[in-house]
């Protein structure tokens, strides 16, 4: 039997735990359909971008060392914000999808 734990954390909560800012990229798909997504993320000292996989990783031994993740675990998969919005007139970050989910097996 496996047994599939989920993680879901606010935008705030995997910038702080990596270290980095999400980069959100915008895809216009109609003239009032936007589509977002994010990008990369951006290291807050340096300004280095680094990629989603390298920021997840950090983040996934992060929660390892704090002990929410067992430590025997060694795969894990993650899904990043990603939608498609109205335009709007003013842009708010507000906007932006918020959630990110880690998922691993035990």
């Amino acid at each position: 039997m496996n047994i599939t734990t989920i993680i879901e954390m606010e935008n705030q909560e995997v910038e702080t735990i990596a270290g980095a800012k999400l980069v959100f990229a915008q895809e216009h798909i109609e003239e009032n359909i936007i589509e977002t997504c994010v990008d990369c993320f951006q290291i807050e000292e340096s300004g280095e971008k680094i990629t989603t996989e390298d920021a997840m990783q950090r983040v996934f031994e992060q929660l390892q060392k704090e002990g929410m993740i067992p430590t025997h675990v060694e795969d894990f998969s993650y899904e990043m914000p990603s939608c498609e919005r109205l335009k709007r007139k003013a842009a708010d970050e507000k906007d932006l999808p918020q959630k990110v989910i880690l998922s691993f097996m035990a």
